[in-house]
């Protein structure tokens, strides 16, 4: 049948109109438009290096094609070796960059840096007349101990005055820190450099790649694809960068770094969050979302504490330290998040592996189907080992795809090897036969191949613009990203302090594929294979890294009122091993309470009272014990049952709930419900009749004092309660408290916030003094920082406990201890911590110190 010739127009006119419309799409998605009213200069810092050379100028070079009157600037320190300069490239590179490029050599003083402001821009004059907008753009290509340096002279010698049309930004390449407290050091150093947040552009140039930069896109084009992201459809999540090379020439860098630093606390930890974050509400999302919502999703993850979550290992040959993985694998959760809980999600990365593949996928279990069904973002890696021939998103039948801006449809026999010498020796990525998926497909090979194109143009995007996707980085998800995997660091770092020979990281052979054993519940495990070599002591070396020694130490009796028998049990380790071990303590009597419930009268459970601090100096302590019952059963059904939680002390503050987020509020119980309550299973869950803080109806004066009233109240109530159906007696089982740089613990600051025979009763006198009860189990306390008021513990309630924990972590609590090596002049003078270790006596009173802390001359 003859089609009519309208209709073939028609089908010719869309032939013609739709590459165009997809080509527009694509370059509005990657940020190739501007206004004509901005002009550019970029001044490449690190011109010369390795960075700027394969990729840098490159990326340049095409998008001024795009771009006539961008003007590009190379910044050297020294001398250009002009022969030597992109000597490798092809010649076409090297002719346009002596033509196009100004060269600026010597840059080392003021006058070199006013030198470079004084170069005059293009202004093209705006359509309308209006005075041009002028971005002054500083790349520094160069070490990160040298961005405070630079931009500080920078600013100094290229003033942008208020309502002036020309800006100063700047571009930073990773790392940006080693770990959060760097990361934070290196944002205030920028900071007192002069620049601001919006000035700054940190480049993650994985989020530049064509199939990781439509994917918010393929997304929102795909609703019912969307319905089913979420833990009731999804069994699990698989995120991968294996590589096929070994370290090669950046030994002198990766040992520094290792493969979580280098590629696990950033690029892949952004591809996951690609596909776990939530949509934008609406379109155009508001300026901050992408920020903002990365970092909501980075804050909702399960701390990665528990040793069965986290496998580290290096290759056979590999020539740096014993304790710099090149391999590491992760079970994470995101527990925060009702849409993910319970979902496992493995990530892992590592050198010199089978083949190189970049990949996410999901694998869904849904209701209406009888067979599983996956999504694979398959970011690019080696075709014959993969099977795949380019980066794509592949979809099975039931997840029912369709194309987006960015991504057109690709026929499966363009997909992988489907055919050939090449494909009968490949194991696809792809779990079903080709025709059981649609395939989906970026942009141009070119754009593929050098990522940086992308990260230029949308460098060079307009400010009011306000894009669904951004390979730069903010502050707040690079900071949340770093606390995520802060703890793996320091497990791995614990693994140094054996011996070479004892190392707890795995050998693994050249050519490794990552065959690990993993559960739903996130743990992983090494397989049984003979190539995976162990340390020599194993699991027993492993596990005496990781623990804390523990000894009898005596104090001066100048500082314990005369005692010559001030004798306690000092741990000393790092923080995580002594969080740990001070975990696995709590816990464990937690649970032999719950299996003795048994043989308790009345029919009543057994009833164990843990009080927590609410500063920083518990929180991975309490991270811990949630992460432990994730993996203990036993544990969980004793939490929920057994376990009474109490805070040791209390500010007196009034948070609104319609002004302040729970992670702004100043409560120390709300630290305790971020750090332990919101990341139990559900199993563990405790009743609320079990959790037990104090409640202020106002925050001054009177409300405190009623609540102090209140609060001894509830825990003289249970305490005696619980003693008189038990031959327990009536005392808190732990108590877990922080010590302060002053000394001070439990918001206790001041001798005379003791009970007063605490201060001056012989320890023998004083111990029998607790067997006949505390007056008040709690009270109003001042505090000489805001907020002044304070709820806190009474001294005779704390030292009555059957077991008491001082936690000294960071090296400010250094402080903490000299106080003790200081002579005193009177009782009142020695630390409050000090007196309440006197009270509760070796037997009970346990110190927990940073091994990093000296402690040797006051013992």
């Amino acid at each position: 049948m003859k089609q009519p010739c309208w209709l073939l127009l028609w089908q010719l006119a869309l032939a013609l109109l739709l590459p165009l419309l997809h080509a527009s799409m694509c370059a509005a998605a990657s940020g190739s438009a501007a206004p004509a009213s901005a002009s550019h200069q970029v001044f490449i810092f690190g011109c010369t290096g390795d960075l700027a050379q394969r990729y840098l100028w490159p990326a340049f070079r095409l998008v001024q094609l795009e771009r006539p009157s961008l003007q590009l600037h190379c910044v050297t320190r020294g001398s250009l070796n002009a022969d030597r300069f992109l000597a490798g490239a092809e010649p076409e590179l090297r002719d346009w960059f002596f033509e196009k490029v100004k060269l600026h050599q010597g840059v080392r003083d003021r006058a070199g840096y006013e030198r470079l402001c004084s170069q005059d821009p293009d202004e093209s004059p705006a359509p309308d007349g209006a005075i041009s907008s002028r971005r002054r753009i500083f790349y520094l290509s160069i070490p990160p101990r040298s961005y405070a340096d630079v931009a500080r002279a920078v600013q100094l010698a290229c003033p942008h005055p208020a309502g002036s049309p020309t800006s100063n930004e700047f571009v930073l390449e990773k790392p940006f820190g080693s770990d959060a407290e760097s990361a934070e050091s290196l944002a205030a150093e920028l900071a007192e450099a002069g620049v601001s947040e919006a000035q700054l552009h940190r480049v993650d140039h994985y989020l530049a790649k064509p199939v990781l930069a439509s994917l918010l896109q393929f997304r929102q084009a795909n609703p019912h694809l969307e319905s089913l992201l979420s833990s009731a459809h999804v069994t699990r999540v698989e995120a991968a960068i294996w590589e096929s090379l070994g370290v090669e020439d950046r030994l002198a860098f990766y040992d520094s770094e290792g493969v979580i630093r280098d590629v696990m606390q950033n690029h892949l930890t952004e591809m996951l969050s690609l596909l776990l974050m939530d949509l934008p509400p609406s379109e155009p999302p508001p300026p901050d979302w992408l920020e903002s919502e990365k970092s909501r999703l980075l804050a909702a993850y399960c701390p990665l504490l528990g040793e069965r979550h986290l496998l580290a290992g290096r290759y056979a040959g590999f020539g740096g330290s014993s304790a710099t993985p090149t391999f590491a694998a992760a079970g994470l959760t995101v527990c925060r998040s009702a849409r993910w809980q319970s979902v496992p999600i493995f990530a892992s990365a590592g050198k010199r592996l089978a083949f190189k593949a970049s990949f996410i996928r999901l694998r869904f279990q849904l209701a209406t189907e009888r067979t599983e069904d996956e999504l694979l973002v398959f970011v690019g890696g080696d075709a014959k080992a993969t099977g795949l021939a380019r980066p794509l998103i592949a979809c099975s039948s039931g997840l029912r795809c369709r194309p987006s801006a960015g991504l057109s449809v690709l026929p499966s026999n363009e997909a992988g090897l489907s055919s050939g010498e090449d494909a009968a020796e490949t194991e696809s990525l792809l779990r079903f036969p080709t025709d059981r998926y649609a395939f989906f497909s970026a942009v141009s090979e070119q754009e593929s191949q050098n990522s940086y194109v992308a990260v230029v143009r949308q460098l060079l995007r307009s400010s009011s613009e306000s894009p669904i996707n951004s390979c730069f980085v903010g502050l707040p998800s690079l900071l949340a990203s770093w606390r995520l995997w802060d703890p793996a660091l320091a497990a791995v770092a614990d693994l140094a302090e054996l011996d070479d020979e004892d190392s707890g990281l795995r050998v693994y052979p050249s050519k490794w594929l990552p065959d690990l054993i993993a559960n739903q519940r996130g743990q992983l495990q090494w397989p049984a294979s003979p190539k995976i070599e162990s340390p020599s002591s194993k699991a027993t070396q492993t596990t005496k890294a990781l623990q804390s020694t523990a000894n009898l130490i005596r104090l001066d009796p100048a500082v314990c009122n005369g005692a010559s028998d001030c004798e306690f049990l000092l741990h000393r380790g790092s923080p995580l091993s002594l969080s740990r071990q001070l975990a696995f303590r709590i816990a464990s009597k937690v649970k032999e309470a719950f299996i003795a419930s048994t043989a308790t009268v009345y029919g009543q459970k057994n009833q164990f009272h843990l009080a927590l601090p609410g500063g920083q100096s518990a929180q991975m302590l309490m991270q811990f014990l949630a992460a432990l019952s994730r993996d203990d059963d036993t544990l969980a059904n004793a939490f929920a049952t057994t376990l009474h939680i109490w805070v040791t002390d209390e500010r007196c503050v009034h948070d609104d709930p319609g002004s302040v987020t729970q992670n702004e509020s100043q409560l120390n119980s709300a630290v305790i419900d971020r750090n332990f309550l919101q990341q139990l299973p559900s199993a563990a869950r405790l009743p609320l009749h079990h959790l037990h803080f104090p409640r202020l109806l106002t925050a001054d004066v009177a409300g405190c004092r009623a609540a102090a009233d209140a609060y001894a109240s509830e825990v003289d109530n249970w305490l005696n309660f619980r003693s008189n159906i038990s031959a327990l007696p009536p005392s808190f089982d732990f108590v877990v408290l922080g010590v302060g740089t002053d000394g001070h613990a439990a918001s206790l600051f001041s001798p005379h916030d003791l009970d007063k025979w605490d201060r001056s009763m012989p320890i023998s006198s004083a111990e029998d003094q607790l067997s006949q009860g505390c007056e008040q189990s709690a009270r109003v306390t001042n505090s000489p920082k805001a907020p002044f008021l304070r709820i806190s513990l009474s001294s005779c309630r704390i030292a009555s406990s059957s077991e008491v924990a001082f936690i000294l972590v960071s090296k400010a609590k250094q402080a903490a201890i000299d106080l003790i090596a200081k002579p005193r002049e009177t009782e009142l003078k020695t630390p409050i911590y000090v007196h309440l270790l006197r009270l509760v006596g070796k037997k009970r009173g346990r110190l927990w110190v940073d091994h990093s802390l000296d402690f040797n001359n006051i013992v």
